[in-house]
């Protein structure tokens, strides 16, 4: 190649020199002697200029016309380098020379461990998009529409992967983010291939409030390990409620071989309960009352507990009939608090229940008074004389008649904010409506075979951000 170019250098500037442009020469006694740089005739031809330009020109027609183009070095690195992009498992050794920068191929370890952050660091790349220098990775992807393994990985979760949209594509989704949603645990019991999905079974016992929180145990913890709940056709919570995620069964005879797990307290959460995988079949029991056990998944939960349509249209009538008695503006501007005063059976109980005070119910009311205005309050109770006896004066009052407890909680449901005394009943109350809910901070006398049933501050029990009085 060296001498190629001398001789390219000689026939150019030969006819300079011959010219005395040039003082390629020396002087003796015989007078003035060209020097012999590489070919004298040459420089005394002019003719012989023509030979070198063919000789170039030939020898760069072969490299560029050869038949086996692939062994030189520059089309076989960067045709090898885009393969290498895109097929994953490629092992071969070679360098793509981009831009004066020579950039190593990643080793197997690498490329197993590659995100698009690692290969933008390599090649440091810069694409243009209309018309503006964008040297981002996500340009580079707009642009290339590359998808990267992460950790020798190939998942369907979005653990370490990466989001872009392309033109209205989803290429991938964010890295790092994790949901908890319904969908991975129903999947996992609908779409199970080897069948070997696995079930709870509660068996309800109380009243309906006690079935609630039976139910709604048994459903988060469903929900956590991937498992099933059925519940019979027949049961009054398939009749309140759409349970669209459960087992819906005309036969549970199935259930009475499931293994039974005890709680250690009614009111309080057991985390040795849970101690068991999503090889069994499972029978929880026995009140299960704390948040604890379903507060993950309370809002698939809360989908569960949607009251069917009769039900739900019954009890937004009386909300309706409700507001144009007071006549004092449209619901829009009422704020309704629901009340419901428990009071019946726990009155001079042995085992130990307290009832909430006159004291508790005037507190309530103030507070929700001092802070919203049009406020009526629609109460349900099983005592309606010692309700109304202890209720404050000057306040709007609604009071509910109806017989049916799925129409009292409905329809309370609906209120704004709620107030609470004591007991499962009025506990789910607060929890279909929202907002905010005040209770009686006393459920329960010390040393009382029932404050054993309750945690040490009654934490388990009262949900997060409710407000004890």
């Amino acid at each position: 190649m060296f001498l190629l170019i001398l001789h390219t250098c000689i026939s150019f500037f030969g006819p300079f020199a011959r010219k005395g442009k040039l003082t390629f020469y020396e002087k003796d006694d015989t007078g003035v002697k060209w020097i012999k740089l590489y070919c004298w005739t040459i420089m005394e031809r002019r003719k012989c200029i023509v030979i070198p330009c063919l000789t170039c020109a030939f020898v760069l027609m072969f490299l560029v016309f050869q038949t086996d183009v692939n062994k030189f070095e520059f089309f076989k690195v960067f045709d090898y380098q885009i393969k290498n992009i895109t097929k994953r498992n490629s092992t071969k050794n070679t360098s793509l020379f981009f831009k004066g920068n020579s950039i190593p191929v990643q080793s197997k370890k690498v490329r197993n461990e590659s995100t698009t952050k690692i290969f933008l660091k390599q090649a440091k790349f810069t694409f243009t998009t209309k018309g503006k220098n964008e040297p981002t990775t996500r340009s580079f992807l707009k642009q290339t529409k590359l998808n990267f393994p992460t950790k020798g990985r190939t998942n369907s979760t979005t653990k370490g992967m990466t989001h872009f949209i392309t033109k209205g594509k989803t290429i991938s989704t964010t890295k790092g983010m994790k949901t908890s949603t319904m969908t991975p645990a129903i999947s996992a019991g609908r779409n199970n291939s080897n069948n070997n999905t696995h079930y709870l079974c509660p068996s309800f016992l109380g009243g309906f409030g006690n079935t609630m929180f039976q139910l709604a145990t048994h459903f988060g913890v469903a929900m956590s390990k991937g498992m099933r709940v059925i519940v019979a056709n027949n049961s009054e919570l398939n009749r309140v409620f759409r349970l669209e995620d459960i087992d819906i069964r005309n036969n549970i005879d199935i259930c009475k071989t499931f293994i039974s797990r005890g709680e250690r307290q009614a009111c309080s959460y057991d985390k040795n309960l849970l101690n068991f995988n999503n090889s069994q079949n499972i029978r929880l029991g026995q009140y299960l009352q704390s948040w604890k056990y379903f507060y993950d998944f309370r809002s698939q939960l809360k989908k569960q507990f949607t009251f069917r349509d009769q039900l739900l249209q019954e009890a937004r009538s009386k909300i309706v009939q409700t507001v144009k008695r007071f006549n004092i503006g449209s619901r829009r501007d009422v704020t309704l608090v629901g009340v419901h005063v428990r009071r019946g059976d726990m009155v001079n109980n042995s085992f130990g229940y307290n009832v909430a005070t006159p004291e508790y119910l005037t507190k309530a009311v103030q507070y929700y008074k001092s802070k919203y205005k049009n406020i009526i309050f629609i109460i349900a109770s099983q005592d309606i004389p010692w309700t109304k006896a202890n209720m404050p004066n000057n306040t709007n009052v609604e009071y509910l008649t109806s017989p049916k407890r799925e129409i009292i909680v409905a329809t309370l449901s609906l209120c704004n904010h709620t107030i609470t005394t004591v007991g499962s009943f009025g506990w789910w109350i607060g929890w279909l409506t929202g907002g905010e809910v005040t209770y009686f901070k006393w459920p329960s006398k010390e040393g009382s075979a029932l404050r054993k049933h309750y945690s040490k501050d009654y934490s388990d029990f009262y949900y997060p951000g409710w407000i004890g009085m």
